[in-house]
C-alpha cells in the first residue's frame, strides 16, 4: 500500500493521509476535512490496513482534522468495529476541538478511545 505524502493528492477531495509504524502501532495522519466525499476513501484505505495484520492497532491522528460530518462519524464506528472484530484497537489521538465536541455531543467518545498520545504497548 502506498502512503501519501504532502505533494501528493489527498485520498479524498479534501482529506490527506500518511501511514507510519511506531512500534506495534500504525499511526494514521489525517489532515483536512472527514465527510461524505472523504470517508469512503478512507474506510477503504483503513480496510487495507486492517488486513495486513492480524490483531491490528491503528491510531487515527485527527488534530488536524477541523470537520467531521454524520458520514465521517460512521465511518469512524465502522473502522472501529472492523478493527475491534479482527482483534485489533483503534484510537483516536488528539481530536481537533470542534471534531471532539461531535464526539461527545454524539457519545462516540464513550467507545471510541481518545488519546493525547500513542497507548503504551500491553505486551
Amino acid at each position: 500500500m502506498s502512503t501519501e505524502s504532502p505533494d501528493e493528492p489527498p485520498v479524498g477531495p479534501r482529506l490527506f493521509v500518511q501511514v507510519s509504524r511506531e512500534g506495534p502501532w500504525l499511526r494514521v495522519e489525517l489532515r483536512g476535512e472527514l465527510d461524505l466525499f472523504t470517508a469512503p476513501a478512507l474506510l477503504d484505505q483503513v480496510g487495507l490496513l486492517i488486513g495486513q495484520r492480524s490483531s491490528p492497532r491503528i491510531a487515527l491522528q485527527m488534530s488536524q482534522v477541523g470537520f467531521c460530518d454524520s458520514a465521517g462519524l460512521n465511518a469512524l464506528a465502522g473502522m472501529f468495529q472492523r478493527v475491534s472484530a479482527a482483534g485489533g484497537d483503534l484510537v483516536l489521538l488528539r481530536p481537533h476541538p470542534r471534531v471532539a465536541q461531535v464526539l461527545a455531543i454524539t457519545a462516540l467518545d464513550r467507545f471510541l478511545p481518545v488519546y493525547d498520545a500513542l497507548p503504551p504497548d500491553p505486551g
